[in-house]
């Protein structure tokens, strides 16, 4: 891919910014009761900026303001247990699993006729006529077992009063309203995420070519290219962007000069370093630390990196092998890779979690129904919860092992905030 036209966002990087990064954390992972406190006390004003997160509080203060939902929640439940075990549930089961495929079979078979031929509509409305019959059958016997049924007839009776109450209580609606405010938050997710990768590109022709470039610019980006999405048929690796340089002759393996991984969330470098790690090592041989079966497809039935891989890309074809990698090496006495593995991502606060487990705990805030924040039980649990989702390695220890290491702090290009 050429250089991108875009005007690059301007960005940190280097030991003294990363340092100011990791200053200005604040990592759950070491925070006592009343630092935990703190923390909540400054989040919730910015959750209560997503109106996701208030509509889930609303649901969760509706529930607490009424123990009678909960109450008949648990019979439903109970009553569900029991109708399920009983002889008369098993057959049910089987027979509401039969309606539904008939139903769908109804349904297509009907679409089917309404485009069929002159010719071929017979035969469908033969095909048709067999599944509506056995749709009638099939409801006469799911009738007549839940006459038959006591305990069937009590979850219908608990499942209709629910039902009452959800609707009385405006749930429903509520609930609804909910998942049409996630429904809208995964589709500006999705654009702002190809966005971001675009920034990126322009990022990576802007700082990053430059810097593997050195003194060596007049005509240097004449075989440059900047690959994006590199899978090369393996299994868990799909590498963001490399920056390759073309072979002399055609056919002939490239060159990486770097990988980069593009994070738009800081405290999401962690998950990318790790999975870079080992993919790092599948690429170069290094066969102790990457399991083989995971990387088995078609292609490598070996598991290993053991035969050339072909990128399409643009209309072109770019071969890889082991060799291609061959300036991936690990750092001495840190065994990992450092060198040529670059991260492209967004400034914010390092929390010592991933932005996953922010959502976690941002989720269960939300719907937590024993929510008491004042309580220092409550909040003690809820910290240890907290603290049960970091990994071994997070973030801020990624950029310590980059500021570890002389010059390899510019590796990781932090895009400042407008």
């Amino acid at each position: 891919m050429a250089p991108s036209p875009s005007t690059p966002r301007p960005v940190v990087w280097g030991t003294r910014e990363l340092r100011r990064l990791l200053r200005q954390a604040v990592d759950l992972r070491v925070l006592d009761l009343e630092g935990f406190r703190h923390w909540l006390t400054q989040q919730l004003p910015l959750w209560e900026s997503d109106p996701a997160f208030v509509q889930r509080a609303r649901i969760r203060d509706l529930r607490r303001a009424h123990p009678e939902l909960r109450a008949l929640e648990r019979a439903h439940r109970r009553a569900a247990a029991t109708d399920e075990a009983s002889p008369h549930g098993v057959r049910l089961l089987q027979v509401e699993e039969a309606l539904l495929r008939t139903g769908k079979a109804i349904a297509g078979l009907g679409a089917a006729l309404a485009r069929a031929e002159p010719e071929e509509q017979q035969g469908l409305r033969r095909k048709l006529a067999v599944f509506q019959d056995r749709q009638q059958t099939l409801q006469h016997e799911q009738d007549t077992l839940t006459r038959e049924s006591p305990l069937r007839q009590e979850l219908l009776r608990v499942s209709a009063e629910l039902q009452r109450l959800r609707s009385h209580l405006g749930l429903e609606r509520t609930e609804a309203e909910l998942a049409e405010l996630l429904r809208h938050q995964g589709h500006r997710s999705g654009k702002t995420g190809g966005s971001f990768e675009q920034q990126a590109l322009a990022l990576t022709w802007h700082y990053i070519v430059p810097e593997l470039l050195g003194r060596a610019r007049t005509g240097a980006t004449a075989r440059l290219r900047v690959l994006t999405g590199v899978g090369l048929g393996a299994a868990r690796t799909e590498l963001d962007q490399l920056v390759i340089r073309q072979p002399h002759h055609p056919g002939q393996p490239v060159e990486v000069l770097a990988l980069i991984e593009v994070k738009r969330n800081l405290n999401d470098l962690a998950h990318g370093f790790r999975q870079r790690q080992e993919n790092l090592a599948w690429l170069t041989g290094q066969t102790g630390h990457y399991e083989p079966s995971q990387y088995r497809t078609r292609f490598f039935r070996s598991g290993h990196f053991d035969r050339e891989a072909v990128h399409e890309q643009d209309g072109e074809q770019f071969v890889f092998s082991r060799s291609s990698f061959r300036h991936f090496r690990w750092e001495p006495s840190l065994d990992v890779f450092l060198r040529r593995l670059y991260f492209i991502t967004r400034e914010g606060t390092l929390a010592g979690i991933s932005a996953a487990a922010l959502a976690r705990i941002r989720h269960r805030v939300a719907t937590d129904e024993r929510w008491q924040p004042q309580d220092d039980a409550f909040l003690r649990e809820l910290l240890r919860w907290c603290q049960s989702l970091a990994e071994p390695l997070e973030a801020p220890d990624v950029l310590r092992l980059y500021c570890s290491v002389p010059g390899r702090a510019r590796q990781v290009l932090v895009v400042s905030r407008e």
